[in-house]
């Protein structure tokens, strides 16, 4: 990860790779760990800030800028990043004490804080503030985790993965805590001002796959808590907890200025584990929001297997000329459980306060399924001669045969403003749960354009001898 970096291409190619691959084998052993913890520091005037903490098998902080300046003319950019887990665990302990990401104290600044705790964490090329200028050029991301492991006979105890946020004037400020198996936080900038965009294409691939096989384990999470910190203009909290966290192209403040130009982003999750025999025991997943003066804020706090919060912007502004703006979102459960036991605590939104004018959206998930899909928090989107599309969709082909199942709920309580206020409150606990395309404060003008939304939601699961309470 670099610091400020400023990049003028014409007719170039800038190109990153970034790969970790686990094919460790691992028999009758104890590892024990302690926390991965960062803190940021502080300033009075203006500065960029992120700070990253993760602890686990694979910690892929690739090409992640923290300030990015780009100028491209006929060029192409491209990050490809990429975890695969192919380890094998047999009568194996692990323990250890999580994940903490704490930023500190400034005035207008731009700050990120992540804290990830699981086998796979992917920070991508998610830089905290970049402002490209492209011309006839190409911008592309795919970032893939996959989850081929074995483990038999073991037992995992995890303390839980915590960001929390700094006390800022006039800041953009993004938390994120992650805990689960794949932690894929890619193409999330925290501020991002496109401007202009000609005649070009900015792609986003984001891709989780759980083969994993588990059989006669334990494991225990502590829970996935992100809160926000105080006097923040516009603020992000996530916690995530579960198999697969994709936090995608989802960045706290984005400008977009597009002239005959293409956006793409694509989203996807499969789980075809596989486990057999095992006890999982998760804490809650709790996200806070901060407070402050004309605020902008979205806390979303997700448990379960497949956690989704894909392109879903929190401040956009979106200028789009004879171009083509396109997101999809898919989430499939084709996993296998016999004979297990799954405990969760639930997962908990709180928003916060504003003295003065209040945007806010919160956003609560605890199921099989949560997919906060293209569900922006203020949109103003200005589409002429141009087509924005949306699609979402959730396939449960899950097989479940003497399984038990206890969940405390899904929570969100939203917050209070001494001005207009404009707010989402969403709690959603099942198998299948589908936010999409569902905008909080959205302003659309369009003129020759189209604006679609498609959202599905298919169970197919077979369900034998199970208990659920």
């Amino acid at each position: 990860m670099t610091g400020d970096e400023t990049v003028d291409l014409t007719g170039g190619r800038l190109q990153g790779r970034c790969v970790t691959e686990d094919g460790s084998f691992n028999g009758f052993s104890k590892v024990h760990t302690g926390p991965a913890d960062a803190k940021g520091g502080g300033g009075t005037f203006r500065f960029a800030q992120q700070n990253v903490a993760q602890r686990g098998r694979q910690n892929n902080d690739c090409a992640s800028r923290n300030t990015f300046s780009l100028t491209a003319s006929g060029d192409k950019i491209q990050s490809n990043c990429a975890d695969e887990d192919t380890s094998v665990s047999d009568h194996t302990y692990s323990q250890g004490r999580g994940a903490s990401a704490e930023g500190r104290s400034g005035t207008n600044f731009d700050q990120q804080n992540v804290a990830q705790a699981g086998r796979q964490n992917n920070i991508c090329d998610s830089p905290n503030y970049v402002f490209p200028d492209l011309t006839g050029s190409r911008f592309d991301t795919d970032c893939t985790n996959k989850d081929a492991s074995v483990s038999r006979h073991t037992s995992d105890k995890s303390g839980g993965a915590q960001a929390r946020g700094a006390q800022a004037g006039a800041a953009e400020v993004q938390d994120i805590a992650q805990e689960g198996r794949q932690n894929n936080f890619c193409a999330n900038p925290n501020s991002t001002d496109a401007d202009p965009v000609s005649d070009s294409r900015v792609d986003a691939d984001c891709a989780n796959k759980d083969a994993s096989l588990s059989e006669h384990t334990r494991h225990k999470g502590g829970g996935a808590q992100a809160k926000g910190g105080a006097l923040a203009l516009e603020q992000q909290n996530i916690a995530q907890e579960g198999r697969q966290n994709n936090s995608c192209a989802n960045p706290n403040l984005a400008t977009f200025d597009l002239s005959g130009a293409r956006t793409d982003t694509d989203c996807v999750n499969k789980d075809v584990s596989r486990t057999k025999h095992s006890l999982v025991k998760g804490g809650p997943a709790r996200a806070e929001g901060g407070s402050g003066e004309d605020v902008v804020q979205q806390n979303i706090a997700q448990e379960g297997r497949q956690n989704n919060a894909c392109d879903n912007a929190n401040d956009s502004d979106i200028t789009a000329t004879g171009g083509r703006s396109k997101n999809r979102c898919a989430t499939v459960d084709g996993s296998k459980n016999l004979h297990t036991v799954e405990t969760s605590r639930g997962a908990e939104a709180v928003g916060g306060s504003s003295v003065a004018d209040l945007s806010q959206q919160n956003i609560a998930q605890s199921g099989r399924q949560n997919n906060a899909c293209a569900n922006h928090n203020g949109l103003n989107a200005d589409v002429t001669g141009a087509r924005q599309d949306t699609a979402c969709v959730t396939v449960d082909r899950s097989v479940n045969a003497g399984t038990k199942k206890s969940s405390g709920g899904a929570s969100v309580e939203g917050g209070s403003s001494g001005a207009d206020l404009f707010q989402q409150n969403i709690a959603q606990e099942g198998r299948q749960n589908n936010a999409c395309g569902n905008t909080n404060n959205l302003t659309l003008t369009a003129s020759g354009g189209s604006t679609q939304n498609q959202c599905v939601a298919v169970d197919r699961s077979v369900n034998i001898g199970t208990q659920e309470d």
